[in-house]
């Protein structure tokens, strides 16, 4: 037998849900309906006065059951410059809980005073008595005024919960997954293999083609290698300057496919001179370089530190300014 006033354990469980789940439609239909604000006449309404301010306290039900809501009140009735702190509905009011805090609305009223209207929707969950708590108004941060506390009933739904026929829940029902699902999980996992793929292989090629040294910059790492090894601290003049030439005539055949190194001076000028290729400043140039390295190499003529500089330079400069310019092509319909 169960004692008096008791509920077995599994029909509590199975009557609390009964209770929320239509406690949930209720708070639906009244959402549905336009909110919780009702505009009916109050069922409770209490008035409290200190500090110069007037408190009315107004509930739209003296009782409720566990499925409905009951609307709170507060109008603060004060001067038109005061301030006005209402309750803090964060953690409810009690066993209530505040499902919705409407915002302040004021009223001008007459001799200079205000009314502010805070409303309320409090919710309870389980059937009993439930005591509203004594809710207190600040007026300029120091005065206050507070209500009474109130008890408000709260009846269950249920004729009667001890013989109530409720059911437990239900195992979860096994529905299978229809087929299309598998179809285009399938479809998704090949899209996303093949675009790895694809990503990947991009990634390789890129990774696998060598970068090209262009012919101006082998030539110029080479010059600054010669300019490092101190040859003409050392005195070998000679090999200095039969390195340089080298270094100029192999830029000359890499990057303008003349085959300087296999001829001589005048054979390689002559040619130079016939082409296209060398613009006619750059040869010019050229040819006093060409020479000046000629009487170092073949007559043993000795040249001054300046004149020593300024072949660099010149190796150096006829580098720099003959590489090719690239000709970008101008396709039809192109951007």
């Amino acid at each position: 037998m169960t004692p008096a006033g008791r509920i077995p354990g599994h029909r509590r469980c199975a009557w609390i849900g009964a209770c929320l789940a239509v406690a949930l439609a209720s708070a639906w239909s009244s959402c549905a309906n336009g909110g919780g604000t009702r505009d009916l006449e109050p069922a409770i309404v209490e008035t409290y006065e200190a500090a110069g301010g007037r408190l009315e306290l107004t509930l739209d039900r003296s009782s409720l059951t566990s499925a409905e809501s009951v609307v709170l009140r507060l109008a603060v009735e004060a001067d038109e410059g005061a301030t006005v702190a209402f309750p803090d509905s964060e953690g409810g009011f009690g066993e209530f809980a505040v499902v919705r805090d409407e915002e302040v609305s004021e009223r001008l009223l007459d001799g200079g005073r205000v009314e502010r209207t805070r409303e309320y929707v409090l919710q309870p969950f389980l059937p009993g008595d439930y005591e509203l708590p004594p809710l207190t108004v600040t007026l300029d941060g120091s005065d206050s005024i507070s209500s009474e506390a109130l008890t408000i009933p709260v009846e269950s739904v249920l004729q009667d919960p001890e013989t109530a026929d409720l059911l437990d829940i239900a195992e979860p029902l096994d529905m299978p997954a229809p087929w299309w699902w598998w179809a285009l999980g399938a479809l998704l996992l090949a899209v996303t293999a093949g675009a790895a793929w694809w990503w990947w292989k991009r990634r390789k090629q890129k990774l696998s083609v060598p970068r090209v040294v262009p012919p101006h910059e082998i030539a110029l790492t080479a010059l600054d290698a010669l300019l490092s090894e101190g040859l003409l601290a050392g005195g070998a003049v000679e090999l200095f300057y039969l390195r340089l030439s080298d270094i100029v005539r192999h830029y000359i055949e890499d990057q303008f496919s003349l085959r300087a190194p296999e001829q001589t001076t005048e054979e390689f000028l002559a040619e130079m001179s016939r082409g296209p290729h060398i613009r006619r400043d750059h040869q010019a140039l050229l040819r006093d370089f060409l020479h000046r390295a000629d009487m170092v190499k073949f007559a043993k003529f000795v040249p001054a530190a300046e004149e020593t500089g300024g072949a660099v330079k010149a190796a150096r400069l006829f580098i720099e300014q003959s590489v090719p310019t690239p000709v970008l092509s101008a396709e039809p319909g192109s951007g």
